[in-house]
């Protein structure tokens, strides 16, 4: 990121990573924003790349969005500096021609001290169609008019553009931000010896496999004396938990059955992998830690259809569900049910998926779990539209944009909604609904609400 920064002759920044990393790359990629010799904001732009419709038209809204921010955020800047009013939406134009043209505006408009330029982080959260991707930003670079905005790319799904960072040259800089794969398994390979090798009662780093003295207990702390069975239960009772939750022996063997399951799936060991997690989970049965035993019976419906057994996942899920709703763990029951929404459309009974996703919707509204609950109208709509019943993906979709009136701020931007609004969007344009396409683009903006922006230094 430094390097990037203090060589404004590098136009593009290449970052390859994994869905598990794409968050904290992208915080890492904002933290530079604020560098001493920074002048240029950022703006980071995450609308997918799928099937070419509304993509282009979404990152404009987005820009546009984020312009108005630090517009207003300047606005209070004791220092006195500021942004001329946006730009007004070319007519007419649409996808990359629009983007361009909205960008071209909002340069000129960056052309003020302190700013030199801005930083677009192109972060799509999939790309369905590379070649067409790279071509675009190709597109991009290569605009005089668009000189002054560097693209920062992150992929997660590939490494797509590297070619074209490769042929920039010395206008590009490429950050692989990948773990190491061999190394990773060796170190929980590592753990996991020392985890079944250390003594009972460990504490500590060695609970995980870290080091200290082999066969050897450590002292009881004079102020913790370990407890009796009998105490256990008394302690249990009192504090209406499961007396396991006490007992160190049984918490080092499910976290040695836990971790030993996620080393052999990623291992490609799946018939361990699914045997050792089912252990676990029934472990917390027999102890009576039914959130935890549901929590592990998702991850087991997970091992299972990665070993492309999904007919025998999409019981597990059943079972996660029934489990939940017994021990009355509704959000875990709304997990379930997604979850198995997810594996019908996996196994193609879209009708069944659709069904699944909306039963998905009705239970997060009634255990309260907005997110959960616009995620399942969401993914409803999403299967209806593409089995061409738009009727009833459009009656989904409003469901789910219905259930933000209940959620917070916060619940909102964290959740699929803004999508929502511009899957719509992009069904009322497509029928010529021009002013519903508009008021939907205008809420997804407002719905996605992002945090304030720091103010930009000098």
């Amino acid at each position: 990121m430094q390097q990037f920064i203090v060589t404004p002759e590098v136009r593009f920044l290449h970052v390859v990573t994994e869905p598990s990393l794409r968050l904290a790359v992208l915080e890492h990629i904002s933290a530079g924003e604020q560098h001493s010799d920074n002048h240029a904001p950022f703006f980071v732009l995450e609308t997918p790349t799928w099937d070419g419709e509304g993509e282009w038209s979404g990152r404009a809204e987005e820009l546009r969005a984020d312009y108005e921010e630090l517009r207003a955020v300047l606005a209070q800047d004791v220092r006195g500096v500021s942004l001329p009013a946006i730009w007004k939406a070319p007519s007419g134009a649409r996808e990359l021609t629009r983007f361009c043209l909205e960008l071209s505006e909002m340069l000129r408009r960056l052309s003020v001290s302190p700013f030199d330029g801005a930083v677009l982080v192109l972060a799509p959260v999939e790309v369905r169609e590379p070649e067409r991707w790279v071509s675009e930003l190709k597109t991009l670079l290569a605009l005089e008019e668009l000189r002054k905005a560097r693209l920062m790319v992150v992929e997660v799904d590939g490494s797509h553009s590297e070619a074209l960072a490769v042929a920039l040259a010395q206008e590009a800089l490429r950050v692989d931000a990948r773990p190491d794969e061999g190394q990773l398994r060796e170190d929980m390979a590592t753990m996991l010896a020392g985890m079944a090798a250390a003594p009972a009662g460990v504490t500590g780093a060695q609970v995980v496999g870290a080091a200290g003295p082999r066969g050897v207990s450590p002292p009881a702390k004079k102020t913790q004396a370990r407890l009796s069975g009998e105490q256990r239960e008394s302690l249990a009772r009192e504090l209406k938990m499961a007396p396991a939750l006490f007992d160190p022996s049984f918490q080092q063997a499910l976290r040695l059955k836990v971790f030993a399951a996620a080393h052999a799936m990623r291992e490609g060991k799946s018939t361990e992998a699914i045997k050792g997690q089912r252990e676990a989970r029934d472990l917390c049965l027999d102890a009576g830690l039914n959130r935890e035993a549901v929590i592990l019976e998702l991850v087991l419906g997970g091992y299972v259809l990665q070993a492309k057994q999904a007919p025998l996942a999409l019981e597990v899920f059943c079972d996660a569900r029934k489990r939940a709703e017994a021990h009355e763990l509704a959000e875990l029951a709304v997990q379930a049910q997604l979850s198995a929404a997810s594996t019908l459309l996996m196994l193609q009974r879209f009708e069944s998926a659709a069904l699944a996703y909306a039963e998905a919707g009705k239970l997060g509204l009634v255990a309260s779990q907005p997110l959960l609950a616009i995620e399942g109208y969401r993914m409803c709509g999403q299967v209806l539209a593409r089995a061409g019943n738009v009727a009833e993906a459009t009656a989904a979709w409003r469901k789910a944009l219905e259930v933000t009136r209940s959620a917070t701020a916060d619940e909102r931007t964290a959740s699929s909604a803004p999508e929502v609004a511009r899957q719509l969007a992009a069904l009322c344009r497509k029928h010529g609904l021009k002013a519903q396409a508009e008021s939907l683009e205008a809420q997804a903006v407002a719905l996605e609400e992002p945090p304030l922006r720091q103010t930009q230094g000098a």
